[in-house]
């Protein structure tokens, strides 16, 4: 006889959670939950991820995203350039409410519904902005070394990501990349060295290896 696997609920994210090596309480992981349950509503009508079955969205999304607590990073300004469906940006706001963070995506479908759900989770102190990272900071003035943290996953490589963020992030902040575990990381890209590197390993139902690439501006 198979019996239904069970759902994941808040206290259950905050122990896979914790066995990744991030402390969070039941409300941060609702959120989390909430947010991802409104994305995957929005998945029916608008594409915004591949990732179907909502076990493996909590693994895929919401906990690897949460990785984001093994950096010991405590952002006041967060940029998260192609957001896409909100992850990561979402977790590093859920992680640190107190900060300023903009999910940025160049495709406005898409962020109408991020924005959408975001409403809809409650999460309405996170923007969104519908703009190209490259044209950012002469479209926004604003934004100029404007944030302490941009962050990315599954955007482009880190060459590429690296000369988007130069202009937006300022001097001492830091770039952070979700990789995958086979993924090149130079210490130096342009005027962002020092890379160190986190690797971390997702549980089931979708196992996989991955790292954190984390740079700082000089």
């Amino acid at each position: 006889m198979t019996t239904e696997p069970e759902q994941t609920d808040p206290k259950a994210l905050a122990k896979k959670a914790k066995e990744l090596g991030v402390e969070i309480d039941e409300q941060t992981a609702d959120e989390v939950l909430g947010y991802l349950d409104a994305m995957l509503q929005t998945n029916e009508h608008i594409n915004l991820t591949a990732v179907r079955d909502p076990e493996d969205a909590v693994v895929l999304h919401a906990l690897d995203s949460l990785a984001f607590g093994l950096t010991g990073l405590t952002p006041k300004h967060v940029l998260d350039v192609g957001s896409g469906n909100g992850f990561p940006g979402v977790c590093v706001a859920a992680l640190h409410p107190n900060a300023t963070v903009n999910l940025m995506d160049k495709t406005g479908k898409k962020v109408r519904a991020i924005g959408t759900c975001l409403v809809t989770s409650g999460l309405d102190r996170i923007e969104t902005l519908q703009m190209d990272a490259k044209q950012a900071p002469s479209l926004r003035k604003d934004f100029r070394h404007g944030f302490d943290l941009l962050t990315a996953r599954a955007v482009a490589r880190p060459q590429e990501i690296a000369s988007m963020a130069q202009p937006l992030v300022r001097p001492g902040g830091h770039m952070v990349i979700w990789l995958e575990i086979d993924a090149e990381t130079p210490d130096k890209i342009g005027r962002f060295r020092d890379c160190r590197v986190i690797e971390y390993e997702l549980p089931e139902p979708a196992p996989r290896k991955r790292k954190l690439a984390i740079w700082q501006r000089f």
